[in-house]
């Protein structure tokens, strides 16, 4: 054989040596999949982690802002003011200036999922923010027999400004719920809506079934009065016996204004 041919035979076997059979295609894109399934869930928690870090810058900021305000007036910001469209997070404006209404002033996790950002909707006390305040305390009502009398406790932050608490009538800063990542319902049509107001019970009778996950994995990033953020896991957050001084000014648990317990959003 010459040197030629025997040169051309090599260089045919070295060519279909060096390429990929279909079994070989199909081993090696298979191993890509199992990869990218496994890979998949780091990325969604890690991404989910620094949505949850933004989430705890925003409230601080709302913190400082919160801090200042109280500062300079020696009480904190009412919910609302009949006859406005001000809310409290209205307030807070020239020492955070950053419009809630501002999609990047809310909870990125909330945002992401479709949260719905709107004056309007919040104006009927029901939709259209990432975070809410912390004005009625541990007595939120909305069921069945509540107590009217609960409402005079004035447990909470204030909800008009007549009823607005104090700098003094905190008892313990620390410990005190300010703001929160909102518990939110699903609403057709409309995607996720936050509430304005707290709620340790229910959204409402009537919404409960509706109430959409929690924001961060099993619990909410949480504002207290002296400015500090941490999450705090729902099973903690929304039942009573572990939780229900941190909501009110006198750090008093203050069981006569517990809902039912059949209405607990968490029944542990």
């Amino acid at each position: 054989m010459s040197a030629v041919k025997l040169g051309m035979r090599m260089s045919k076997h070295a060519e279909f040596g060096s390429a990929f059979t279909l079994m070989e295609l199909l081993v090696v894109i298979g191993i890509i999949a199992i990869l990218v399934a496994l890979l998949l869930p780091a990325l969604a928690s890690a991404r989910e982690k620094a949505r949850s870090v933004a989430c705890k810058n925003h409230l601080s900021q709302t913190g400082l802002g919160l801090q200042m305000y109280v500062s300079d007036y020696g009480f904190y910001p009412p919910m609302a003011e009949r006859g406005t469209n001000l809310f409290c997070f209205d307030r807070l404006f020239p020492y955070y200036p950053l419009c809630w209404t501002n999609a990047s002033w809310n909870c990125p996790t909330y945002i992401a999922h479709n949260g719905v950002v709107s004056r309007d909707s919040v104006e009927t006390n029901s939709a259209g923010i990432s975070y809410s305040y912390n004005y009625m305390g541990i007595g939120s009502g909305g069921f069945p027999g509540f107590p009217s009398s609960v409402f005079g406790l004035r447990l909470g932050l204030g909800g008009l400004p007549k009823f607005i608490k104090k700098e003094a009538g905190v008892f313990r800063p620390s410990d005190m719920y300010a703001v929160a990542d909102a518990r939110s319902i699903k609403m057709p049509g409309l995607g996720i809506g936050g509430c304005i107001k707290m709620s340790p019970w229910v959204l409402s009778p009537l919404t409960a079934d509706r109430e959409a996950a929690s924001p961060h994995g099993q619990g909410y990033n949480i504002l207290f009065c002296d400015g500090h953020v941490v999450f705090v896991k729902r099973s903690d957050y929304l039942f009573p016996p572990r939780t229900a001084a941190n909501w009110n000014s006198d750090h008093q648990p203050h069981p006569e204004a517990w809902a039912p317990v059949d209405l607990w959003a968490v029944q542990n």
